[in-house]
C-alpha cells in the first residue's frame, strides 16, 4: 500500500506510463509512481482518465474517489473481485451467525459512544461527556432501547448548538458529509479487499445503501471527522474540506502503535471480518485520542 494522497482539482489528463500515473495540463507534466499512491481524489469533473491507468489503479488497490460538479464525493472505484477467493468469502458472509452479528455490532457502537465522549471531553464538555458514557453503560445487545440515538442528539447539540440537526444545509453538515464519505470509502475498499460485499450490513440494511457493511464498521471513526469539523465550524465549507484532508496525513494510536488512519482502517476492517467469520473472539478496539 502507498502512502500518498493525491488530489487533482484542475483540468487535466491522467494516463499511465511505465508504472507511473502521468498528470498533464497545458502547462505542466508530472509523474508519480503507482506504488506511492494510496488515495487518489478527483475533485473536478474536468479530468480525462485513461482506461489503462484505471486498470492499473485497481491492480494496486488505490482508493479512487470521484467528485461531482460541486466537488463532493459521489463515487469510488472498486474491483469486482478484491480477493482471489471472493466467491468463498461471500458464501461465508451470507452465513454469518445472526446473534454474533448483533453482539459484534453492539461492541462497535460501544466504541463509537466512547469516542464521542472522548471528543466532548477534549473540548471541556464534561457533563455531556459523562452522559454519553452513561448511555454506553446502558447499551444492550443490538441497542433495543436506542441509546445510540439518544447519545447522538446530546452529542451533536453539544458540539454545534441545540438548534442543530443533520438535515440542515450548512457548511457544518456539508463538512460532516464530506468527511464521512472519505471514511466510508476507506472502509469499503478494505471490505472488498477481504472478498466481501459492501451491501450486506450488520444493522444497516437499507435497500438503497450500497455500503451497509461499511456504514457499520466505520462507526468508531466518525468522531475524528466530528472533531475536525467542530474545530473549524466558523469556516466556509471549502476551508473545512481541506482541513478534513488531514486525516490522511495525521497519525492515530491503535494497538499501542502510532499509525496512519488508512492502515488502521485496513487492520480494523480485516479483524472485524475475521470475528464475523469466527476466526477470532472479538472485534479490535479503536480509541480516539487515547
Amino acid at each position: 500500500m502507498g502512502w500518498r494522497t493525491v488530489i487533482v482539482n484542475k483540468h487535466s489528463k491522467l494516463s499511465y506510463q511505465n508504472n507511473h500515473l502521468v498528470y498533464r495540463t497545458p502547462f505542466e507534466t508530472e509523474m508519480i509512481h503507482l506504488s506511492e499512491i494510496d488515495i487518489l481524489i478527483l475533485e473536478t469533473t474536468d479530468i480525462l482518465l485513461s482506461t489503462m491507468l484505471t486498470k492499473r489503479l485497481i491492480d494496486e488497490n488505490v482508493l479512487v474517489i470521484f467528485c461531482d460538479d460541486k466537488r463532493m464525493p459521489t463515487a469510488q472505484l472498486l474491483p469486482f473481485y478484491g480477493k482471489h477467493d471472493s466467491s468463498l468469502q461471500i458464501d461465508k458472509q451470507m452465513m454469518w451467525d445472526a446473534e454474533n452479528k448483533k453482539v459484534l455490532w453492539t461492541e462497535i457502537i460501544s466504541q463509537k459512544l466512547i469516542n464521542q465522549s472522548v471528543c466532548l471531553h477534549k473540548h471541556d464538555f464534561e457533563k455531556n461527556s459523562q452522559k454519553l458514557l452513561d448511555y454506553c453503560a446502558d447499551l444492550t445487545i443490538f441497542d433495543k432501547t436506542n441509546r445510540e440515538g439518544h447519545a447522538a442528539k446530546v452529542y451533536f447539540n453539544t458540539l454545534f448548538g441545540t438548534g442543530f440537526t443533520r438535515d440542515i444545509k450548512n457548511p457544518i453538515n456539508a463538512g460532516l458529509d464530506y468527511g464521512y464519505t472519505l471514511l466510508l470509502s476507506m472502509v469499503a475498499r478494505e471490505i472488498v479487499k477481504n472478498g466481501c460485499l459492501t451491501q450486506l450490513g450488520l444493522k444497516h440494511v437499507n435497500q438503497f445503501n450500497q455500503f451497509n457493511l461499511a456504514s457499520d464498521i466505520m462507526e468508531p471513526f466518525r468522531p475524528i471527522i466530528d472533531d475536525i469539523v467542530f474545530q473549524n465550524k466558523e469556516l466556509d465549507f471549502k476551508s473545512i474540506k481541506y482541513c478534513l484532508l488531514q486525516i490522511f496525513s495525521e497519525t492515530y494510536y491503535f494497538n499501542g502503535k502510532e499509525m496512519f488512519l488508512t492502515n488502521i482502517v485496513e487492520e480494523y476492517t480485516r479483524k472485524v471480518i475475521q470475528a464475523l467469520n469466527k476466526k477470532s473472539e472479538e472485534v479490535p478496539i479503536f480509541k480516539y485520542g487515547l
